[in-house]
């Protein structure tokens, strides 16, 4: 796991910086709301807006995967990309989102880019970040912390917080398991925002955290945010169902979830 250092500076007292955090966007599945995938891209060039993906960009489910389902594909899959499929979701998620590439903290790789790679060679997970033109230094795999410095123009010493973000594990169909997932992870990481995706769960939990100050002569609390974002995937449409109705799952909320932060207060605010 490696450690990912962004510097933000903020050029107005009022105004937070905002972070959305998504992922499972599985572009290339028929499922999938692609109005919504698009809402939220536009969202990403709003001014003092910055982006974390989690993972999961695209389905990546070509025809020789033992989960095809030609049934399953989105009417912009033509005839010509049944060759292809990886590469035409690829290109499908790098012209949504690579006009807000600059404002990409870091991208994640899901289990789906994890798959296609193991079983067919293919490495999407680079071939999107080449196209986006995020390097290295902003694609960390399945995880990462990633330390934000917060500056005020006008102030010398930043807020830093700690980001604990990963693709996501495990599963289960309510939500209790989920959420007791997301709660333990700071028993082991060490972080003030934890976000994941993979379980197609929209989460978000803020909660304090109570210690001493830097010089410990005080008792102070601070923020503590927990997220797992949504999906972007649709169930029980009005089509011929995907693997959410075959597999009798439960519908949930879909989307990002933002971290809204005001450096000046030290304080967090979580919008879904």
């Amino acid at each position: 796991m490696r450690c990912i250092d962004t510097t933000l500076h903020v050029e107005s007292r009022s105004e937070p910086v905002k972070i959305v955090f998504l992922g499972d966007t599985h572009l290339g599945n028929g499922d999938t709301d692609e109005d919504l995938v698009k809402q939220t891209a536009q969202r990403l060039g709003e001014d003092g807006t910055y982006w974390v993906d989690l993972g999961d960009a695209c389905d990546f489910i070509n025809m020789h995967d033992k989960r095809f389902d030609a049934a399953s594909l989105p009417p912009w899959i033509g005839l010509a990309d049944l060759a292809d499929l990886a590469t035409a979701q690829v290109q499908r998620y790098v012209d949504i989102f690579k006009p807000y590439a600059e404002t990409c903290l870091c991208r994640l790789q899901g289990n789906h880019e994890d798959s296609i790679r193991k079983r067919f060679e293919r490495d999407v997970y680079h071939e999107i970040n080449a196209k986006m033109g995020v390097g290295r230094d902003r694609a960390p795999g399945y995880g990462c912390f990633l330390r934000l410095r917060v500056y005020r123009l006008e102030k010398s010493d930043p807020w830093t917080l700690i980001c604990f973000l990963h693709h996501g594990a495990g599963g289960g169909m309510l939500a209790g398991s989920k959420a007791l997932r997301l709660e333990r992870l700071p028993m082991s990481f060490d972080a003030d925002i934890f976000a994941v995706g993979h379980t197609h769960t929209k989460m978000a939990l803020t909660k304090r955290r109570v210690g001493l100050s830097p010089r410990g002569k005080r008792v102070i609390d601070k923020p503590l945010a927990l997220i797992n974002s949504g999906a972007f995937m649709r169930s029980y449409v009005q089509n011929d169902g995907g693997y959410v109705e075959g597999g009798l799952l439960y519908p949930q909320g879909l989307g990002p979830v933002e971290v809204w932060i005001w450096s000046q207060e030290k304080e967090l605010r979580l919008v879904q």
